[in-house]
């Protein structure tokens, strides 16, 4: 008897196990808490340091691959690449550290998506804090190995009339996310 309750409790573990499916399967008809994995490990590439320099500045980008789980209806996992930056000057001055407290939840990028603008492109969101919910799209238009150029472009938002950075859009017409328009990374 207890042996059968042992047999009964595995098939049962098992059996509760998430259903796993390939990372671009439709949303559409998937069950609960099903689990869209990285079956033929395409984020791999992407998931590491990465190094840019611009206007001065050194940029490093740190991506890893994260099981991701979405509320909703379907709630499921899903494997995804977030993000998050270092921004040093020529100088040694740390402009921007989110990589030392990296955040699992709510990172600064989020991908890997196709890109709307070129359908071999991949893309990245970017939600840099602080910036009164502006975001951005960074296409990777080119990807050799051990490095990727990203283009960044500005999604649409809402103008919000309490945004702290107001005063500087007016004056430089952009906001001071401390990102590059285009930049070269090389995996480190």
């Amino acid at each position: 008897m207890k042996n059968l309750f042992l047999i009964i409790v595995t098939l049962l573990t098992f059996s509760c196990k998430a259903q796993e499916y390939p990372l671009n399967t439709s949303l559409d008809n998937l069950p609960n808490n099903a689990y869209l994995k990285d079956t033929n490990n395409e984020l791999d590439k992407y998931v590491g340091l990465w190094k840019g320099t611009w206007n001065g500045k050194s940029l490093y980008l740190e991506l890893k691959k994260v099981k991701y789980y979405y509320s909703g209806n379907p709630s499921y996992y899903e494997d995804k690449i977030l993000g998050e930056r270092k921004i040093i000057t020529d100088n040694g001055t740390v402009e921007i550290d989110r990589i030392t407290n990296f955040d699992n939840q709510v990172s600064e990028f989020r991908g890997m998506f196709s890109s709307l603008r070129n359908g071999n492109w991949k893309r990245l969101y970017f939600y840099p804090k602080n910036m009164c919910g502006k975001s951005a799209a960074l296409d990777i238009t080119s990807f050799t190995g051990n490095q990727m150029t990203l283009h960044l472009e500005y999604m649409p938002s809402i103008y919000k009339e309490d945004c702290i950075h107001n005063a500087y859009v007016q004056q430089h017409n952009d906001f001071p996310i401390n990102f590059p328009k285009d930049i070269v990374l090389t995996k480190q």
